[in-house]
């Protein structure tokens, strides 16, 4: 009995993994540019840039501040330098994830 419920849920898994994946597919493919290395490497640039200006600030913030505490300024520029890295990170991650569940095709990449 309980490997008759287990086939039956790893089958509906499998089917819903399946329509997922198409409508993934269907839904994201037709509003996206062709995935190349020309494409996507822009936006993993950006995360590269951005994380650096990030942390780069942090590091300018410390070598300001005798008394070891930032002012609100500082707290701000740093709080609006993160939010703009990781949201970019975040698409570069939900990308990722979508190449590999097999959501997006790449086009051809050469290496």
């Amino acid at each position: 009995m309980l490997d008759e419920l287990e086939a039956r849920n790893r089958k509906f898994t499998k089917i819903l993994e399946e329509a997922i994946r198409q409508t993934n597919h269907e839904v994201m493919g037709p509003l996206l540019p062709p995935l190349t290395m020309e494409s996507i490497l822009p936006i993993t640039v950006m995360v590269s840039k951005l994380r650096a200006r990030y942390i780069s600030e942090a590091f300018k913030m410390v070598a300001s501040k005798k008394d070891g505490y930032p002012d609100a300024d500082q707290i701000a520029k740093l709080r609006e330098y993160r939010e703009s890295y990781e949201e970019v990170l975040g698409v570069s991650m939900a990308l990722e994830h979508a190449i590999n569940r097999g959501y997006l095709e790449l086009s051809e990449i050469n290496t």
